[in-house]
């Protein structure tokens, strides 16, 4: 039997835990329980907060707080503990201005207890209530401070997760690309990132998820590796002691050398723990 009891291994949710369908592979699930009987540390790391990701957690076989809010925090579930958590300073400030700048897009913030909505759109509230995720509708002005991630979002076209990296409008992926560029231009310090085509993150200073997996690892005195698809997750690729990316991962991943698994429909991490016990014997 290995042991991987030196070993934190850490996995994106989106298209790299789950498939493109947002359901995670047998496959995959079944491996991390073998690799977690043989000693080792598994963990997802994710840009939904503890509200949205809650639901999720009983399909995910795990020994390790999860890292939410791209970094923002971890959390624990069996002690309901937010830990780790890096603060948005001038939170109001940052909240005006989005909601002023940038009034065609949905305006949210991620809390620890409920996404806090800003502005009426009937097919958001449908997409949480699919997601059984808590919410509460407040203004700028009622929103509890202070903030771990706002975020902006496109147009709500369904109720489904793959909408957002499947249907996007040529004028949506424009006008994301000027908010993008505009948000890191007018607030430098902040981390501006492009969680999907149509969803923009911003941050505190020095938030992401490599610098909460490395973080993690530090605390558990183990060796880092990740998987992961996407440009929110080049950090952590970039940071890990080993990286993997699934075959159908981002370009950008790809054009930065990351060694490639299988699609993440056909289980991605699965095949990096494949790996992992083919090294051991």
């Amino acid at each position: 039997m290995p042991d991987f009891s030196h070993i934190l291994l850490l996995a994106d949710f989106d298209r790299t835990l789950t498939g493109p369908d947002s359901r995670v592979p047998a496959r995959n699930a079944a491996a991390i329980e073998r690799f977690m009987a043989c000693g080792g540390a598994f963990t997802v790391a994710t840009g939904r907060s503890a509200p949205m990701f809650r639901a999720r957690t009983p399909e995910i076989p795990y020994n390790t707080p999860l890292i939410l809010y791209n970094g923002g925090a971890t959390y624990d579930y069996r002690t309901e503990t937010l830990a780790d958590a890096v603060w948005i300073p001038e939170g109001r400030a940052l909240l005006e201005y989005l909601a002023r700048e940038f009034p065609d897009l949905h305006l949210e913030v991620q809390g620890k207890d409920y996404h806090y909505l800003i502005g009426d759109e009937p097919m958001r509230d449908a997409f949480y209530r699919r997601a059984d995720t808590a919410t509460a509708h407040v203004t700028v002005e009622t929103m509890p401070y202070p903030i771990l991630k706002a975020s902006l979002l496109g147009t709500f076209f369904d109720d489904s997760v793959p909408q957002f990296f499947t249907r996007v409008p040529p004028e949506e992926n424009a006008r994301f690309d000027f908010a993008a560029a505009k948000i890191a231009a007018d607030w430098p310090e902040l981390v501006v990132d492009r969680a999907a085509p149509r969803i923009i993150d911003v941050q505190a200073p020095g938030v992401s998820k490599g610098a909460m997996a490395r973080r993690v690892a530090k605390k558990l005195g183990r060796e880092l590796i990740c998987v992961g698809d996407a440009r929110n997750d080049l950090s952590m690729l970039l940071e890990a002691d080993r990286a993997f990316a699934p075959a159908d991962c981002e370009t950008a991943v790809r054009e930065a050398g990351i060694p490639l698994v299988c699609p993440c429909g056909e289980g991605a991490v699965a095949d990096v723990i494949d790996l992992l016990e083919r090294e051991s014997r």
